[in-house]
């Protein structure tokens, strides 16, 4: 079967926009987009909102964006406030402001520089995160990096595992590269608006990051503990821990840092514990 014909479509101002199968999908303004849409690309700035499923190489949101349904992606950026109602698979999603996944999150790479919500789990390979989110499940992931701006999650497993006081940063925020796209004549002005509005979504990043502050822990009701962190369970290989409470930690080799309260420690092979660091039990397991 030959594939479909893509076509582009664009709404300036406020209206509708039907769903199916289209090559560049931009809103700019108010719009809504009534049912499922399978496109190469999808840009909006404003309000928008998605009756359906998307599916799409690129989706870019600058504003207030709402996805009725799951969104399947290669790459996902967000800035300002988006809601998902469904699930995430992509294989990039970077953040700055406020993301809320109300199903799972999977993708290869997340990088959060606002507000990450997700009601169920978040698996990755990699997770680095320098604001605050709320995890209801397990935050899986090969790598994982926090910057402490308030968190909260139900379990932690992975393979190396670093969370960090805020300022103490273990990675530069990568900007990225401004994305050209090709959208033909009648949308070239259009398109360079729209191109303002999305360059270098990682400058915005490092803004966000810089201005959420202590709202963000309001925002999530996290007043009473903002720059830390919150688990019951965290497992890995290798786990370093800064202002991190938890009931248990589990791994081969653990540094407990500066203000943590841990119930119980297993570690197998090394355990450290810094001057100020709370640790109930401690238990080294295995030959």
């Amino acid at each position: 079967m030959s594939e479909q014909k893509r076509t582009n479509v664009h709404l300036a101002g406020s209206g509708r926009i039907s769903g199916g199968v289209y090559d560049t999908v931009i809103v700019a303004g108010s719009g809504r987009i009534e049912g499922d849409v399978d496109a190469n690309l999808i840009k909006a700035a404003g309000m928008c909102r998605i009756d359906g499923d998307v599916k799409t190489k690129e989706l870019k949101t600058a504003g207030s964006c709402r996805v009725a349904g799951d969104v399947q992606a290669e790459r996902m950026r967000t800035a300002g406030s988006c809601v998902i109602e469904g699930d995430v698979h992509a294989d990039e999603v970077r953040i700055a402001g406020t993301q809320t996944v109300e199903g799972t999150l999977k993708a290869k790479e997340i990088t959060s520089a606002g507000s990450l919500k997700v009601t169920e789990d978040v698996e990755a390979e990699k997770f680095l995160s320098r604001g605050g989110f709320e995890i209801g499940g397990l935050l899986s992931a090969e790598e994982i990096k926090i910057e402490l701006g308030g968190g909260k999650v139900s379990e932690i497993g992975g393979t190396r595992i670093e969370v960090r006081q805020r300022g103490r940063s273990f990675w530069g925020w990568r900007r990225q590269p401004r994305v050209h796209v090709q959208i033909g004549r009648d949308l070239e002005d259009l398109g360079e608006t729209l191109e303002s509005v999305f360059e270098d979504l990682g400058r915005i990043g490092e803004e966000v990051e810089r201005a959420v502050g202590e709202s963000l822990g309001y925002a999530f009701g996290w007043s009473h503990r903002w720059g830390s962190l919150e688990a019951d369970t965290i497992e890995g290989d290798e786990i370093f821990l800064e202002n991190t409470k938890a009931r248990v930690v589990r791994g081969k080799k653990i540094q407990i840092g500066e203000g943590c309260e841990i119930e119980s420690v297993e570690y197998s092979e090394s355990l450290e514990v810094a001057p100020g660091a709370h640790v109930k039990h401690q238990t080294k397991v295995g030959g």
